[in-house]
C-alpha cells in the first residue's frame, strides 16, 4: 500500500507542480527577421588588379645586382619567398607523382626521388634571403643576376650531410728538433 500511495503522490506531484509554477521570460528575445533589400542592378566594381607604385619609382627591367639594391627589404622577401614556394610546389608534385606512378622502372624513380631529395627546400625563406644579401656583399656576388644569386644561395644552405665532403684533418705540428 505504501508503495502505491507513493507512487501516486509522485504523479500528482508531477503535474501539479508545473501548473503552481510562474512563467518564466525567454532569456534571449529573438529580434524580427531584418529586412533584406534588393539585389542592385548595377555590379559592385572590382578592385584594381595592378600592384601599388614602389616607393622608388619602377624597377629596372634587367634581375641584377642593381635590381636588388632598388628593391625594398619587403619586395626582397617577396622574390625569395615565391621562389621557394615556387620551388616547394613542384617537388611536392614530383613527389606525389613518383609515390603514385607504379610502371615506372625503378631507375627512373630513384632518379626522381634522387632529384626532389636535392631540390626541395629545407629551411625558411629569410635563411635564403640572408644567404642571399651575404653573397651580394661580395665583389664576386655582385656579379651574379638575382636568380643566379639566389641558386648559389640555395645550392649553399640545401646541401644535404651525405653531399657534403667529408671534413679535411687538420695538419699535425711537426715536430721541432730541441723542444723535447
Amino acid at each position: 500500500m505504501t508503495r502505491s500511495a507513493l507512487a501516486l503522490a509522485l504523479i500528482l506531484a508531477a503535474f501539479v507542480v508545473p501548473t503552481l509554477a510562474q512563467e518564466e521570460p525567454p532569456l534571449f528575445e529573438n529580434p524580427p527577421a531584418p529586412h533584406k533589400p534588393a539585389p542592385s542592378p548595377t555590379p559592385v566594381p572590382a578592385r584594381p588588379s595592378a600592384p601599388p607604385a614602389s616607393p622608388l619609382g619602377p624597377l629596372p627591367p634587367g634581375l641584377d645586382f642593381t635590381r636588388w639594391q632598388q628593391m625594398t627589404a619587403r619586395e626582397r622577401q617577396t622574390f625569395v619567398e615565391g621562389a621557394i614556394a615556387a620551388l616547394n610546389a613542384f617537388t611536392q608534385k614530383l613527389r606525389t607523382d613518383a609515390t603514385v606512378a607504379r610502371g615506372l622502372p625503378h631507375e627512373r624513380l630513384a632518379g626522381v626521388v634522387r632529384f626532389v631529395t636535392e631540390n626541395a627546400p629545407r629551411r625558411a625563406a629569410s635563411a635564403y634571403l640572408k644567404e642571399i644579401e651575404r653573397i651580394y656583399m661580395t665583389t664576386e656576388g655582385q656579379k651574379l643576376s638575382i636568380l643566379d644569386c639566389f641558386q648559389k644561395a640555395f645550392e649553399r644552405l640545401n646541401i644535404p650531410a651525405a653531399m657534403t665532403p667529408p671534413p679535411q684533418a687538420s695538419p699535425s705540428p711537426a715536430a721541432q728538433p730541441g723542444t723535447q
